[in-house]
């Protein structure tokens, strides 16, 4: 799945006008820093480590998939329908704009 630029924004502009929409009562006794998000973290320096280390021992590039295409453009055999590619661009663009 791929998150345009666009759907970034209007989650953005979603989450701010909620975030406006409701009035906090003045009367109350709860503090400003009480309505703040907060983020809190499970995860310990041990676990961060080690899933540093186990995405550093993956490969940037993965063979299996990317061997057979360049084998193909390199013979010349590996052709892109462009009706196809301009349907996609063309679909994503739309989605963008619905959105």
């Amino acid at each position: 799945m791929m998150i345009s630029r666009t759907q970034i924004d209007q989650v953005i502009k979603i989450y701010k006008a909620s975030k406006a929409s409701k009035p906090v009562p003045r009367d109350t006794a709860v503090s400003q820093t009480a309505l703040q998000d907060k983020v809190k973290l499970s995860f310990s320096a041990q676990d961060i480590e080690k899933v540093k280390r186990l995405a550093n021992a993956c490969p940037d590039i993965r063979d299996e998939k990317v061997g057979p295409i360049a084998r193909a453009v390199e013979s010349g055999e590996y052709s892109v329908d462009p009706e196809s590619v301009a349907e996609k661009m063309l679909g994503r663009l739309l989605a963008d704009r619905i959105r």
